[in-house]
């Protein structure tokens, strides 16, 4: 949603009727999975 929609954490927490720290966490743990993934197919 974060750079699809270009929202905000505020606007993503929101539109998912979650906190803030929630969206920040969600976004981290995707990233870090998508680098592994990534790393493993290099």
């Amino acid at each position: 949603m974060r750079h699809y929609l270009d929202l905000s954490d505020a606007e993503i927490a929101e539109a998912m009727r979650v906190r803030q720290s929630t969206v920040r966490s969600m976004i981290a743990r995707a990233l870090a999975r998508l680098l592994r993934e990534l790393g493993e197919h290099a």
